[in-house]
């Protein structure tokens, strides 16, 4: 009888414990607002249940939310050119909701507030460092509409940290329980890993290099400033380009020959291939068959997965390791790097990447180069 008593007591208490509280359900309720400070250091509120969203910049922030949101279901608006970029990378492949997102309210290259408010958003995301942004959000605001600044600018525009700073307010301002933590520390992993194995390079070994922001048939534009600067800098590499103090600026042959760089990293907003350039089929007119870089066979092209791999992105830490890798092949020999991103897909999107898919990202379609910068 003793024994069917304390059977009887501990069953009730727990049941106790089980039983909901009184007005819940048995689950927390969900705030009808929340409180999240962006990269502005302004306190937003935002709605408590965020199913549509609309990014108004050409940024690459719906690379890292369709990451961390798990999909793109609840995104309804995009930019002519990151939505195009979406669709030419692997965005399409855990968000392919991203084939019907609107791109109306961006048409002309400005933002039509009045096309974003037909969009009904229960939050907009900017980039604070844009001025026609931060224009139509004091109209939006006004509007009532949430809107959460992300900065392009974190830790002296370093790409990785931006991107984890990225990762951590769109967390807290879509209130899910993402893998946040996991992600962040992963990247700082791999900051650390390439600062090690940098630093043991002597600075009389270090190799030169020059990242090309863009090249089309109108311009050729070098990386100087901001995110070209962080880059070559965590790579350990000798920054030709470190008189510019814009973050990117136009450029001639004549300017890049007198420079004449060990290594030439073409960004992948260029529809041009490597191997294009390197037999100066690229423009007509252009020879680049007597730089350093060409003859030895060292132009490479940055590749195009999540994002094109030169601004912060859900990439930036594979692109840290991709160029550090590139620049210094003797310091990194351990790293496959095939089996990294393989590894990262997997674990970071739930996508199991073929060789057929690698060679995707490392040699983006022509089709997804972007007009600017």
């Amino acid at each position: 009888m003793k024994k069917l008593l304390a059977l009887l007591l501990v069953l009730s208490m727990l049941l106790a414990g089980c039983a909901p509280a009184s007005g819940t359900g048995g689950e927390a309720e969900t705030p009808e607002t929340r409180t999240v400070t962006d990269d502005t250091g302004r306190e937003i509120e935002v709605p408590g249940v965020i199913d549509r969203v609309v990014i108004i910049s050409t940024m690459p922030l719906a690379s890292v939310y369709c990451m961390v949101a798990g999909s793109g279901e609840k995104l309804v608006g995009l930019t002519p050119s990151s939505a195009n970029a979406a669709l030419n990378s692997f965005v399409v492949k855990i968000a392919p909701q991203v084939e019907s997102v609107s791109t109306k309210f961006a048409q002309g290259g400005t933002v039509n507030v009045e096309e974003v408010l037909l969009l009904e958003p229960d939050v907009v995301f900017y980039n604070t460092n844009n001025a026609a942004d931060c224009e139509a959000v004091t109209k939006l605001e006004t509007a009532g509409v949430a809107c959460v600044g992300f900065s392009t600018t974190i830790d002296d525009n370093n790409t990785v940290e931006t991107f984890n700073s990225w990762v951590l307010l769109l967390g807290e301002t879509l209130g899910e329980d993402l893998q946040a933590g996991e992600i962040v520390d992963y990247g700082r992993k791999v900051q650390s890993i390439v600062a090690e194995r940098v630093a043991e390079i002597p600075e009389d070994a270090r190799r030169s290099a020059l990242i090309l922001a863009n090249y089309n048939q109108s311009a050729i534009t070098a990386a100087g400033s901001t995110f070209g600067r962080y880059w070559l800098s965590a790579i350990g590499a000798v920054n030709v380009a470190a008189e510019i103090a814009q973050p990117i600026a136009p450029v001639n042959l004549e300017q890049i020959y007198a420079w004449d760089p060990d290594v030439i990293f073409l960004n992948s907003f260029s529809g041009f291939t490597a191997a294009e350039v390197m037999a100066s089929a690229a423009v007509e007119g252009h020879d680049w068959s007597g730089l350093s870089a060409v003859k030895s066979g060292e132009v490479y092209k940055m590749p195009l997965g999540m994002y094109y791999w030169f601004p912060p992105c859900s990439d930036s830490p594979l692109a840290l390791l991709w160029m550090a890798k590139r620049l210094y092949p003797e310091q990194f020999a351990d790293i496959d790097l095939d089996q990294t991103v393989k590894n990262y897909y997997e674990e970071f999107y739930g996508l199991v990447l073929t060789d057929e898919d690698l060679a995707t990202i490392y040699n983006p379609p022509a089709e997804s180069a972007m007009a600017t910068p």
